[in-house]
């Protein structure tokens, strides 16, 4: 009676669930570095987008006012338009808190003027003029993102380089000073791992 039990008992052996257990672990480590590299991508995807909706924004502020604007922070239009001379841009942290709002502002003959920019969530930006208003560009980079990127008012190409220090917050020195010629080229920006390329 007893041998007759036995043989009827169902389960899974002990092999059986070794190997169940071995499957799975191989799959996450094939799945968890792939999750990884994703958000990686997202996070560098908001910081590219985040640039290119500025050269829009930079785009209007140019044919409303003939200049271009600087990176500022100011709780309205009128606080964040005191930025004045070449260069001089600082480094905004989007969406803003508070006081903090994200704006361009900047101004000919006297005369200030200010646009709010949207900003991803962690997504850091600088934006530096001529002292003309004529020429601007900027850099980008979200803090948990790997790669700075930049833009040129002298030329459409878009510029990258894979931050050296990996996430992070940017510095205000990864963004070069304007000039009247290509400003990426070449230059290898504070905490890159090279030289600025196309993309």
């Amino acid at each position: 009676m007893f041998k007759a039990l036995r043989k009827s008992e169902k389960g899974f052996t002990l092999i059986e669930l070794l190997i169940v257990v071995a499957i799975i672990g191989i799959l996450a480590a094939i799945a968890i570095p792939q999750f990884a590299a994703y958000r990686q991508r997202a996070y560098n995807s908001a910081a590219l987008s985040d640039l290119n909706n500025l050269q829009k924004s930079q785009a209007a502020f140019f044919s409303d006012w003939q200049t271009f604007g600087q990176s500022a922070l100011g709780a309205n239009e009128a606080g964040a338009a005191a930025v004045s001379g070449a260069n001089t841009g600082v480094l905004l942290t989007g969406p803003g808190a508070g006081n903090a709002l994200p704006f361009i502002a900047g101004g000919l003959n006297g005369a200030t003027n200010a646009m709010r920019i949207g900003l991803s969530n962690n997504v850091n930006l600088v934006a530096h003029t001529l002292a003309t208003g004529t020429g601007f560009n900027a850099t980008s980079k979200h803090l948990q993102g790997i790669n700075f990127y930049g833009i040129d008012s002298d030329i459409t190409a878009q510029y990258q380089v894979r931050s050296t220090a990996g996430p992070g917050a940017m510095a205000l020195a990864v963004c070069p000073n304007v000039t009247a010629a290509d400003d990426f080229t070449g230059v290898t920006p504070a905490g890159g791992a090279a030289a600025w390329s196309m993309m």
